[in-house]
């Protein structure tokens, strides 16, 4: 009997550190994937880079904005960059108007930049004007064509418009403050040298023709460096000009990293109300610009 006694002594001191060793595993293994899921979830968080807010100034037609029968008043629209795990940017912004005036409108939108902060697809959570089973609207800004949808629960409802262009192009209605800064980008940096644009308007005439597209031509023109103050803050702009056929001229200033700052609609005669769009609000992370 004696001599067995070390052997079960032995196989009980076994099992209690295999079981010891079992538990400390089966813990590291949590907590290794713990570990992997912070990582992961790590990887995917977006870096808040800037903030701000654009306002419409309109000193003509009674405040008015836009085409008949589509004009706005008192548009304002905030907004929020970030930049995901891609190194791509992300704009999440409200538009608040009124149209007609005296009717309030808020619609949220998102909109995908790339890298040099181009617009590549926008998602507008609104209605068009003619269809109420509509939206959200998409606009994806390929190569050589503007796709748009506007979306509906019943599928027979669905608007699509598959829109012809020529880089570089840009939104000239609706509204599009992150369009226009990224047609920017395009320019010959010298003012001798125009660059051919298209500008894109997509109208809501009536309910036989819900949407109207229609592309203009233009050309691009940057103009050189200025200083300026935006939002209480002294700003190096880059500023271009926009000149498409049937429409007045926009002078642009953008950011060095390319937001926008400021719209100035030039009319051929003087004496003219400010027209424009301006940036009112901006707040930045250190080292975005």
């Amino acid at each position: 009997m004696r001599t067995n006694r070390p052997r079960y002594t032995t196989v009980i001191f076994l099992a209690v550190g295999w079981l010891f060793v079992v538990c400390i595993g089966a813990v590291a293994g949590r907590r290794f994937g713990q570990l992997g899921q912070e990582k992961a979830a790590a990887s995917t968080q977006r870096i808040k880079l800037a903030q701000g807010e654009y306002v419409v100034l309109e000193g003509a037609n009674g405040g008015a904005v836009g085409p008949f029968g589509e004009e706005v008043y008192n548009f304002h629209e905030t907004w929020i960059l970030w930049r995901n795990a891609k190194a791509e940017y992300e704009v999440e912004g409200q538009r608040r108007f009124e149209s007609p005036k005296g009717i309030a409108h808020s619609d949220r939108f998102l909109a995908e930049l790339s890298r040099d902060l181009t617009l590549s697809r926008v998602t507008e959570f609104a209605r068009l004007k003619w269809r109420s089973d509509s939206g959200p609207l998409t606009c994806e800004f390929l190569r050589s064509e503007l796709d748009c949808s506007s979306n509906a629960k019943d599928r027979q409802n669905v608007i699509n418009l598959k829109i012809p262009v020529k880089e570089p192009f840009g939104l000239l209605w609706p509204i599009s403050a992150f369009s226009l800064s990224g047609i920017s980008r395009e320019a010959e940096r010298d003012p001798n040298r125009p660059t051919r644009v298209q500008l894109v308007s997509i109208e809501q005439p009536s309910a036989e023709i819900p949407l109207n597209p229609m592309v203009l031509e233009g050309e691009l023109r940057y103009l050189g460096e200025e200083n300026m103050n935006i939002a209480g803050q002294p700003r190096r702009a880059f500023k271009f000009s926009i000149k498409a056929l049937l429409s007045p001229e926009l002078i642009i200033w953008t950011s060095p990293r390319g937001v926008l700052l400021s719209v100035a609609v030039q009319h051929e005669g003087k004496g003219w109300p400010e027209e424009g769009m301006k940036l009112v609000q901006f707040q930045e992370s250190a080292g975005f610009e």
